[in-house]
């Protein structure tokens, strides 16, 4: 199993989609493109960098460029409907797609009947049809577009829900009972502490470049982003370790200091807090799917079946 997977695209619309029912996909990552998935009848349980979500019917799940990530399921009756969709090639369309991370937490809210998530149903199901009935290369262009162009409109913008005694569940703003304004100050705040995450940071010299007070800025992310300042800053340093760990041969000890934590204790403590494992825990996970015996795992499936349940989903529109 590759670590690194190529996508062989049959079309030169830079569009796929498949069937399949799956017992183990081993770790692996695509540099240039999203992954969507949509669990179309039983349970699975996916693997997104080093956290774990339980998936089930309805449920929709996009991994993003660069995020490894596996499937596993013991449950006979799973059907995942897959789409992938090259990046380099659309980017030409849409601006800022090659910087855009998605997010859909149907597991998390259990949100399937959302006006939203049953249109991004269908319009996965429609992809699926026109793949299989081999249109044009422009048809299938078209559709995908318009899914790319749905998914940036209505699933880019996301906060952090924290339950007591649980790690924090990124959430989409959508599903929240309560807005508030000037996210764009906050989605600006997140991205500098993304690109400035090894470094010292401070939420003093961040509330001076926003011209506001330090309590003010410390009560405004908390309100607005689910987190806390200092928490913000653990949880993308632990999710940068992660891609490290998974993507270099980088020791544990030089990783922590990489990322901006003191020492390998600190980063250890952090990263089980926010993943409920260890950095090495996760790396021996990722190397085990990497051997040689690491296969991926398919099981047989009702064709028929499946598409009953696209026909549904594209019957709600």
């Amino acid at each position: 199993m590759k670590y690194i997977e190529q996508i062989g695209y049959k079309s030169s619309a830079m569009v796929k989609a498949r069937l399949e029912s799956l017992a183990y996909y081993p770790f692996h990552l695509h540099r240039d493109d999203f992954e969507i998935i949509c669990v179309l009848n039983g349970k699975v349980t996916i693997c997104d960098s080093a956290a774990s979500y339980a998936l089930s019917y309805g449920d929709v799940h996009i991994f993003n460029m660069n995020d490894p990530h596996k499937i596993v399921s013991d449950d006979p009756d799973n059907i995942i409907l897959t789409v992938q969709i090259n990046c380099d090639y659309y980017k030409q369309h849409f601006e800022g797609l090659h910087d855009a991370y998605f997010i859909c937490d149907t597991y998390a809210e259990r949100d399937l009947y959302s006006i939203d998530i049953k249109y991004l149903r269908f319009l996965l199901a429609r992809l699926f049809k026109a793949y299989s009935e081999k249109p044009s290369d422009l048809q299938l262009e078209a559709q995908t577009k318009e899914l790319l162009e749905f998914l940036l409109d209505q699933f880019r913008q996301y906060v952090y829900k924290q339950e007591e005694g649980r790690a924090a569940n990124i959430v989409r703003l959508q599903n929240l009972d309560y807005l508030y304004k000037n996210y764009e100050r906050m989605y600006r705040i997140v991205d500098y502490v993304f690109d400035h995450y090894n470094e010292k940071l401070s939420l003093q010299s961040i509330a001076d470049a926003e011209y506001l007070s330090s309590p003010h800025l410390s009560r405004y992310i908390k309100e607005t982003l689910g987190l806390t300042f200092t928490q913000l800053v653990s949880l993308t340093r632990c999710e940068e370790a992660s891609r490290l760990l998974s993507a270099t041969k980088k020791t544990v000890d030089l990783i922590a200091v990489q990322v901006g934590f003191a020492n390998r204790k600190h980063l250890a403590v952090q990263f089980r807090k926010w993943f409920q494992q260890t950095p090495s825990q996760y790396r021996n996970g990722i190397l085990k799917d990497l051997s040689s015996d690491a296969k991926v795992k398919l099981r047989p499936f009702d064709y028929d079946f499946a598409n009953v349940i696209l026909d549904m989903y594209l019957d709600e529109y």
